[in-house]
């Protein structure tokens, strides 16, 4: 059953073309999915690898990384109010919301700013980790 799955989504993708915007639009509108078109391309370059890149993140819809903070606070017992998140990818806006600190870089992209407590001075290159780490936990 599975192989059939494949196999058809396989032959979703050869007829959609590799546009990701339409694979995406056919995803979404057809399948119990949640889907994010991440694009690291032009401010959002990855400068660590040095490339641009897009790609598409596939979760079962309502899973995430903020669903997973949710379960992982509740497996340990503690507050998510208590729990310091950093992200810097559109991924991780439902984690920064769910945690009771949520932290972003400096080039992250705009709308993670928009939802973070606190965005760091520094980039990812530049230390920006270690700058959270001391503000929040040293």
């Amino acid at each position: 059953m599975l192989i059939l799955k494949i196999l058809k989504f396989l032959n979703l993708l050869y007829q959609v073309g590799n546009s990701l915007d339409l694979i995406k639009n056919h995803i979404f509108n057809t399948l119990n999915l949640g889907i994010q078109h991440i694009k690291k391309t032009g401010k959002y370059k990855d400068l660590i690898i040095n490339k641009e890149y897009e790609y598409l993140d596939i979760t079962p819809k309502n899973i995430g990384k903020g669903y997973a903070l949710n379960f992982l606070s509740n497996f340990l017992n503690v507050n998510t109010k208590d729990i310091l998140a950093i992200g810097d990818n559109v991924n991780d806006i439902d984690m920064l919301k769910v945690s009771g600190i949520g932290v972003t870089l400096a080039d992250s992209y705009d709308e993670i700013k928009e939802v973070a407590t606190y965005t760091t001075e520094n980039t990812v290159q530049d230390s920006g980790f270690a700058e959270a780490i001391y503000k929040y936990v040293l």
